[in-house]
């Protein structure tokens, strides 16, 4: 399964997970707009939470973000994983040739 598969399947999951806390509507589309709105809608909800001192599921709100800006990171082809764990590979490389 492709990391972009994955990530999708774990945003639906969450959705699925928070939809009736933060009153989510239907996730049809996994386009980028769509997935802006539900990103800032989480954020909206997370704010006004905090102000009103309310408690919600914080930890699964921020993991879902998490997966919705991977998510929207794919969708432009870069892969923060693949990045992060490259990342060692690439200074060694600057390195080696100065």
């Amino acid at each position: 399964m492709s990391r972009v598969e994955t990530v999708t399947q774990e945003v639906k999951y969450f959705h699925d997970l928070l939809q009736e806390e933060i009153n989510l509507p239907e996730l049809t589309d996994m386009n980028e707009p769509t997935l802006r709105k539900l990103l800032d809608r989480i954020y909206r909800f997370e704010t006004r939470c905090t102000v009103k001192k309310q408690k919600y599921s914080e930890k699964l709100c921020v993991q879902f973000r998490g997966r919705i800006a991977d998510l929207l990171l794919l969708m432009d082809n870069f892969d923060l994983q693949d990045a992060i764990a490259n990342r060692d590979n690439i200074q060694d490389d600057i390195t080696s040739v100065a």
